[in-house]
């Protein structure tokens, strides 16, 4: 059966509000998905659908890594990073998934999150390339939530062009149509292989979370899952 992943979404983002609203008053205004979480990685529910999926895939369950332990993957700009799900077997690194999400500030998390996104894959790719983290080449996946409200459903400011023209495709785009925009594109330029992109209107329960592009669905994740986990197995 097709599981609906609305629940584990809306169960996390209860979570990381709680946990932004906390880090807030503690004088910290910028933070991704897993410092939202970081109180309850033991009650992350994202991860451990995630990880369902690659296990009922064929991986063994002593292969697939999340809540905090056994993360961290080495780069080639700086000695390692902490992802999300990590599934290494035999030596493979089979997948790395990180996850982030926005709650506000569109337009200054919006870049954070990009620049975060091209960093984490061309550090990882590079290590790829120098032989650090096994033979094959490793599958990145995506996952990125959106609070969806007005702000969100906006475009913010007009953009500045004082020297040059910016993209045509992100004049008039909201800020949830520029998130579509830089995950496609990221797809696009291999530099993750899987992406998941949802937008998170609490007050309506699980009928508020919802996918705003049909190619970043968590069904196309699941499937990019099943299919690396093949490959690997094959």
């Amino acid at each position: 059966m097709k599981k609906d992943p609305r629940k584990e979404v809306l169960a996390l983002w209860k979570l990381r509000s709680k946990a932004e609203k906390k880090a807030r008053e503690g004088g910290n205004k910028d933070l991704g998905l897993r410092a939202g979480v970081t109180s309850g990685r033991h009650l992350d529910p994202l991860s451990e659908l995630v990880r369902s999926i690659f296990i009922d895939a064929g991986m063994p369950p002593e292969s697939v890594h999340c809540g905090g332990r056994n993360l961290e993957v080495p780069g080639f700009y700086r000695p390692q990073k902490k992802w999300d799900v990590v599934v290494v077997h035999q030596g493979v690194l089979v997948a790395a998934v990180e996850f982030k999400s926005i709650l506000g500030s569109y337009g200054n998390n919006m870049n954070n999150r990009t620049e975060e996104s091209l960093g984490n894959a061309t550090d990882l790719l590079e290590a790829a390339e120098q032989g650090l983290i096994g033979t094959r080449p490793p599958w990145l996946g995506f996952v990125f939530f959106m609070q969806d409200d007005d702000k969100s459903r906006g475009g913010g400011k007009s953009l500045k062009q004082p020297h040059f023209p910016v993209d045509d495709a992100f004049v008039g785009a909201t800020y949830q149509q520029r998130a579509s925009i830089w995950l496609r594109r990221l797809l696009m330029k291999r530099l993750y292989n899987a992406a998941w992109y949802a937008v998170v209107n609490p007050k309506q329960g699980v009928n508020g979370v919802r996918e705003p592009d049909a190619d970043l669905s968590w069904a196309k994740f699941e499937a990019a899952i099943r299919g690396r986990v093949g490959e690997v197995l094959a």
